[in-house]
């Protein structure tokens, strides 16, 4: 049998609604059935007014986001003394790929007609493979 366990109640926290909600609760009053009700009575050109509306506030609702979130880090930013270049060029150095980014491998086989070159890794160039299914040999072509 289970051991009963004393302890101090956990104090409920009210959680803060943020603006928005707070517009949306007080604004629209409208259900999803009322909402989807009034849409389903709409004509195409009435849908098409409804989404470019729709379209804007939207955008309008991002800008505003976008600004907003960019003051903050702002004045994040300006109380610890950096700048936007400051926390740009922060992470500048981390944008190199992971594997040192070879490139110019050394030409293994050349092509005698064209002069193009295969380095011997990945997939064998088109020239190669259809010389060799004419019965030449890879070490013909070694550079």
């Amino acid at each position: 049998m289970a051991k009963a366990v004393r302890g101090r109640r956990r104090k409920t926290v009210a959680r803060k609604v943020t603006a928005p909600a707070k517009r949306k609760q007080a604004t629209t009053g409208m259900t999803s059935d009322k909402f989807r009700a009034l849409v389903n009575n709409l004509s195409a050109q009435e849908l098409d007014e409804l989404l470019k509306a729709a379209t804007a506030r939207k955008n309008e609702e991002v800008a505003s986001a976008k600004a907003s979130f960019l003051d903050e880090v702002r004045a994040k930013a300006a109380s610890l003394g950096m700048s936007l270049a400051d926390l740009v060029s922060l992470g500048a150095g981390k944008l190199a790929p992971k594997g040192g980014g070879k490139t110019g491998l050394a030409a293994k086989f050349r092509n005698p007609n064209t002069g193009e070159t295969w380095s011997g890794r990945g997939r064998p160039a088109k020239w190669l493979t259809d010389l060799e299914a004419k019965g030449r040999k890879r070490k013909e072509f070694a550079v």
